[in-house]
């Protein structure tokens, strides 16, 4: 036992020694994790992407959303929101590439995911070994949370890594020697940027910094003139938002100036609901054991793997428990007057990684008090989540090596289990959250030229993607049912009423019965697309 124990710390040494070729393993492992397969798995364009990627085309040729907005701080998309910072880096991209597929779609995902690892090494770094950092990157690069949410276009999975590039800014301010408030200004205007990834940072950000500034008061780390120049951008930066929220409620008018603050159609306030807490708190588990949405994770393996998760559990007591002993003898030392007294405070200057990633944990933590969550809702909570697994890896590692080596062999065995049920075994399984081929079935039907064309249930958005028509074209024709968009000129995406149709229009459902009984009623012609659509006319 002694000699296994003995080969294990040699090992530590060796990858602390040779740190640059590790770092550029993973990093490697990183970028093939994210670019493989890319397009394929998942297979076609979700709705939200397919909105997204239309509100950056015409950002990006038309300087106006597809409502004929000017620089939207909040897009329409589907009545009901959508979060603007990936919409403008894809209008970016587009922009610079001057392509528009689904991997020019996935680009911004792909690249943060991949400076999120980079970053994930330089934070731990700042406080641990070389070898910790390497390890909490490997731990985040081989995450199924982290594999699956990199690989499409959800703009709200943009949280995880900008909360971390902020979160890390902001540490590298502290602890800077030079230019500390230049450092702290860029800090704030980057938590102001991640505002912009999802309304849900709204509730986060605010009580993160709260807790975060209590705890570096307490530790006599910060001074006014950093407080006051790290809240003057994001103020900037969050004002807009604010307006936006008073523009919902009716407080104020829609404003329509160099940036648009929209009246949404609908707006998702009831979403926050602490009515139900108890059925709010229940949903953490779709966050840290298993999502039922298959696109967030599989069965068998959940967002941290069932261990990691149990792993997780254990690092976060042994934080809590350090805090709390760390509290103690605080106190305890804080009637010393001695010059050891003295060169001990010194020496803790420096801010405690563990406790700044449960406070981020229990920032996201306190979300689920007010509304049901899922792992794309409450995605800023997995890089802590990941952190306090590495702080049981650490125990073991210190005090019990054989367990810390077994643990090492079973991630890496259910990572390589994991990519063989992702991207092989079940990488057909989620096309029923994607466009099942409507795409291709759009472009098909340009065939009925001049024809109203008839949707069962088919998101007009589909239908735009494929033929990219002007913004004031779609925005002038555009036909609203309720509260959302059902279609636009020639278009209709509502339910077929089977007793109420057209023998000069075109009809497509996915309902074979209803086809057929149409067939009956109004002697159509049928067409089988894709083995799937049933194209009527």
């Amino acid at each position: 036992m002694k000699k296994i124990e003995d080969k294990i710390s040699d090992f530590g040494e060796f990858v602390e020694k040779n740190y640059k070729v590790f770092f550029a393993i993973i990093l490697a492992l990183a970028v093939l994790l994210n670019t493989y397969k890319l397009g394929e798995v998942p297979s076609g364009i979700d709705c939200d992407e397919a909105g997204m990627n239309m509100d950056a085309y015409y950002i990006a040729n038309y300087g106006v959303d597809r409502f004929c907005k000017k620089n939207p701080v909040y897009f329409i998309n589907f009545g009901d929101g959508q979060n603007a910072l990936y919409t403008y880096l894809n209008a970016f991209i587009l922009k610079l590439f001057k392509v528009n597929n689904y991997f020019t779609m996935r680009l911004p995902a792909l690249i943060l995911s991949i400076i999120e690892v980079v970053v994930c090494y330089l934070l731990v770094k700042e406080f641990r070994s070389k070898k910790e950092a390497l390890l909490f990157m490997l731990l985040v690069t081989i995450s199924p949370w982290h594999i699956m949410k990199s690989r499409w276009a959800l703009e709200s999975y943009l949280l995880s890594p900008m909360l971390l590039f902020s979160i890390y800014l902001l540490v590298n301010a502290i602890k800077a020697n030079k230019h500390k408030l230049l450092k702290f200004a860029i800090s704030g205007l980057i938590f102001g940027i991640t505002l912009y990834t999802y309304a849900i940072s709204y509730i986060i950000i605010p009580i993160f910094l709260l807790l975060m500034l209590l705890y570096l008061i307490r530790k006599k780390q910060i001074k006014i003139s950093q407080i006051i120049v790290f809240i003057v951008p994001l103020f900037i930066l969050a004002l807009p938002l604010i307006l936006m929220l008073m523009v919902q409620h009716g407080w104020i008018d829609e404003i329509n100036s160099f940036i648009t603050i929209p009246k949404l159609l609908f707006y998702r306030g009831s979403d926050l609901d602490i009515t139900n807490i108890f059925t709010n708190l229940k949903s953490l588990k779709e966050v840290l054991w298993c999502d039922t949405l298959n696109y967030n994770s599989l069965e068998g393996y959940g967002t941290l793997y069932y261990f990691g998760t149990i792993a997780m559990i254990i690092g976060t007591l042994i934080t809590i428990i350090k805090m709390i002993k760390q509290s103690n003898n605080e106190n305890q030392n804080e009637d010393i007057k001695t010059k050891e007294w003295k060169i001990k405070k010194k020496e803790n200057i420096n801010i405690d990684l563990d406790i700044i990633m449960l406070l981020i944990f229990a920032s996201n933590l306190i979300l689920a008090i007010f509304t049901k969550l899922n792992a794309n809702r409450l995605n800023g909570i997995y890089i802590s989540a990941t952190y306090f697994e590495l702080v049981t890896l650490r125990y073991f590692y210190k005090n019990i090596k054989v367990v810390f080596y077994a643990l090492l062999i079973a991630y890496l065995t259910a990572f390589m289990l994991f990519i063989k049920s992702y991207f092989f075994d079940h990488a057909d399984e989620y096309k029923p959250f994607w466009d099942n081929g409507a795409v291709e079935l759009m472009t098909y039907l340009n065939k009925f030229e001049g024809k109203m064309i008839h949707a069962d249930n088919i998101l007009y958005i589909y239908n735009l993607y494929a033929n990219k028509i002007p913004p004031e074209e779609f925005n002038k024709n555009k036909v609203i049912t309720g509260v959302k968009v059902s279609g636009y000129n020639n278009y209709d995406g509502r339910p077929i009423d089977i007793n109420d149709c057209n023998t000069n229009d075109v009809y497509v459902t996915t309902n074979l019965e209803k086809a057929r009984a149409m067939v009956k009623i109004y002697k159509f012609e049928m067409e089988i697309f894709n083995n799937m659509y049933y194209i009527l006319y």
